[in-house]
């Protein structure tokens, strides 16, 4: 069943007793002009590799996967593919 809202992790700064909220779709926007300010979030390490040369979270590959979206900015580690890394 598809679900009208979006899930969204809360900036610990915002709010440290609010991890994650559901949002209706229709209040979820871009901003027009991104927001460079420091965001923190007790999951960011679990989910993202970190941030590219944009400011933009690289997601791990399991989210990558899920949404069909290219790793990005990511330095390749054959290592990784040895021992069932997630890079």
């Amino acid at each position: 069943m598809f679900s009208p809202f979006g899930q969204v992790l809360v900036d610990v700064y915002a709010d440290p007793n609010l991890l994650v909220a559901y949002v209706p779709e229709e209040h979820l926007t871009a901003p027009d002009k991104p927001d460079i300010r420091r965001f923190d979030h007790p999951y960011i390490s679990f989910l993202f590799y970190g941030m590219d040369s944009a400011g933009d979270f690289i997601p791990i590959k399991q989210l990558r996967e899920k949404y069909n979206r290219p790793r990005h900015e990511v330095p390749y580690d054959p290592q990784d593919d040895e021992s069932g890394g997630d890079a």
